[in-house]
């Protein structure tokens, strides 16, 4: 009688066992969204003006379906403000959609207090999902408007051979994929890209990155670049501009007949093309196949302001 007991209980436990396996392996966890091509602010400067229009741009990827994007702007606990304020826009146009382009204009309140805020862009999936992301905004008077307000005016990438005289013009052309299904580069291929600046004066600074993903490294200034995670694509710096102007990254070279492009980077190559001296892509930067970050980081010395921009393809062949 024993016996027959043991054997039914270790029957009745397997059996247990096997159903928990089968619970748990029927629980997933929901597909996260993907939010893009961010844009916050004119010129994507994050800048808001008490009492103006406020521009607002990014692409949504659903893991399933959007139910609702909204936007949030909020004080910061170590932030000191003449008084209370805050901002809630919800958009819910964008229900049942997968891919969602957002550009919106909203006004900012003319009675909001000055100063650094929050801005929190907040993507609900009917899945149950939510991705948030923070960025920064600074909310102004209009007459606290800055001299120099640099953007990135310009900025797309070609492919190119490795003796730099061909290639495939527009792979990526402001917010444009030139093969939208399927943006990669394979090595051997080459990155070339075309940058401008615009609203610089003085004294300022560019470089061109290129970051793994997997780092999860978007330096919004240069003082934030990580160089052990960053590939430089190149660097250009202007000094002693006396009028507020634009600055494009050609170095007067002519490839392909263009002459609006930087300094080439092969996929695949020992060194990167930061001056005077090249970094060696090694260690964290060693090249492997994946999702890259590929972006342009601009600080304005003389007046203390940044610009950035970056999109993600993926690299192969390794």
């Amino acid at each position: 009688m024993m016996k027959l007991n043991l054997k039914q209980n270790a029957i009745l436990l397997l059996l247990m066992l096997g159903l928990c396996a089968c619970s748990s392996d029927d629980v997933s966890e929901p597909l996260m969204p993907t939010i893009f091509n961010v844009e916050v602010g004119l010129h994507d400067n994050e800048l808001g003006v008490l009492g103006e229009d406020f521009h607002f741009n990014a692409e949504i990827l659903a893991g399933d379906v959007i139910d609702l994007v909204k936007v949030n702007i909020v004080q910061r606990t170590d932030e000191t403000y003449s008084h209370d304020w805050s901002y809630e826009i919800i958009w819910d146009q964008y229900q049942g959609v997968k891919n969602a382009q957002i550009h919106q204009h909203f006004d900012i309140d003319a009675n909001a207090a000055r100063g650094t805020y929050d801005y929190i862009i907040t993507v609900i999936d009917q899945n149950g999902a939510v991705l948030e992301e923070v960025r920064e905004v600074n909310l102004i008077d209009a007459s606290d408007y800055p001299e120099v307000t640099p953007y990135v005016q310009v900025f797309g990438v070609d492919k190119i051979d490795v003796n730099g005289t061909g290639g495939f013009n527009n792979f990526y052309n402001n917010d444009d994929f030139r093969d939208a299904d399927n943006p990669s580069f394979s090595i051997d291929e080459a990155l070339w890209a075309s940058i401008e600046i615009g609203s610089i004066k003085g004294d300022g600074i560019m470089y061109g990155l290129l970051i793994k993903k997997s780092h999860n490294h978007k330096p919004e200034n240069i003082e934030a670049i990580d160089f052990s995670k960053a590939i430089v694509t190149e660097i250009k710096e202007h000094t002693g501009y006396e009028e507020t102007r634009g600055m494009k990254n050609s170095f007067n070279i002519n490839y392909n007949n263009h002459y609006m492009y930087g300094a080439p980077l092969t996929i695949g190559a020992t060194e990167d093309n930061l001056l005077p001296t090249p970094n060696p892509i090694t260690g964290g930067k060693t090249w492997e196949n994946g999702t890259y970050y590929y972006g342009v980081v601009y600080t304005n010395i003389t007046y203390n302001r940044s610009t950035f921009k970056y999109i993600e393809f993926e690299i192969n062949g390794f």
